[in-house]
């Protein structure tokens, strides 16, 4: 819904879009689309997958691909507001409506190519207990080395790179605002505090089991039956957690923003005159009855 909302919101504005209004419009866009594959993960928990193979393959590269352009589109927008701020006086020169095209190209560009393995690999088999599920269908001698690939792949491009990035973005806008004197409050400085915080702590716990079933499987970590059990308890738990942040994304990158607010109010004052005026039209049409609780058009 705040995704949804966020997008409404874009699409009605009546002013020009800025630079960041495309990221964050891809942003919302992504987590929407990656939102939307999750209730047919839920159904195949609880009853085996029931939408045959080609969509197996589809909705495993839809969560693929919307996972990694919404992680990527979080360092687009620090990106861009690294420039805003701390390179304010060359902004014009540093960001054109072309870079923005060919960051977004490169985005949704590596996303596609990350997910190729769900196009191959992913089919509807059988489990052990003989349940229908849409898996990875790995070749049992490469299966052990296609994970541990998968895993530092995902924790490298996934976590590490864009958490570095935006680090170094965010620390360097939140010296320049605490060095400015246009700026006496801390609000800007809080903001970005907590959306570094935010990403840490959604991502970290899964990236982190991840870690750990790599090493285990690398014959680093020795391996034990009662350990790998709580390994995938654990790594489903905190994928719930990582997921949670497509929809905790448009309230600290959209709602905290002072001219998205006051877009909502508008939108919001528009639809309530709406109301109120076809309430009018309703009122001199029929009859109004009022009472002390409520009152009825008939």
């Amino acid at each position: 819904m705040g995704n949804g909302f966020v997008i409404i919101i874009l699409m009605s504005r009546r002013t020009s879009w800025h630079l960041a209004d495309y990221y964050l419009f891809q942003l919302a866009l992504s987590d929407l689309l990656l939102g939307l594959t999750l209730p047919f993960w839920a159904v195949q928990y609880g009853y085996g997958w029931l939408f045959g193979q080609v969509p197996c393959k589809i909705l495993g590269a839809l969560f693929t691909i919307n996972m990694y352009s919404s992680i990527l589109l979080l360092v687009c927008i620090s990106l861009s507001r690294y420039f805003s701020i701390v390179h304010a006086k060359e902004f014009y020169k540093k960001q054109r409506r072309i870079h923005m095209i060919l960051m977004c190209v490169f985005v949704w560009g590596v996303s596609l190519f990350l997910s190729w393995h769900e196009f191959y690999f992913r089919e509807v088999g059988n489990t052990l207990s003989d349940k229908v599920i849409c898996l990875y269908n790995f070749n049992p001698e490469l299966s052990n080395s296609l994970r541990i690939s998968l895993h530092l792949t995902e924790l490298t491009i996934a976590f590490i790179i864009p958490m570095t990035f935006m680090l170094f973005f965010y620390s360097r806008i939140f010296c320049t605002l605490q060095a400015s004197r246009l700026n006496p409050s801390k609000r800007s400085q809080l903001v970005i505090v907590v959306l570094l915080l935010v990403f840490f702590f959604c991502w970290a716990p899964y990236k982190s089991l991840q870690l750990i079933d790599a090493l285990q499987r690398m014959g680093y970590i020795a391996r034990n039956c009662h350990f790998e059990k709580m390994l995938d308890v654990g790594l489903e738990v905190t994928e719930i957690l990582g997921l949670s942040h497509v929809c905790i994304n448009p309230i600290i990158y959209a709602f905290v923003g002072v001219k998205f607010r006051k877009e909502m109010f508008r939108i919001f004052k528009r639809l309530s005159d709406q109301v109120t005026n076809s309430n009018v039209v309703l009122s001199r049409e029929g009859t109004i009855f009022t009472d002390p609780s409520y009152s009825k058009i008939m």
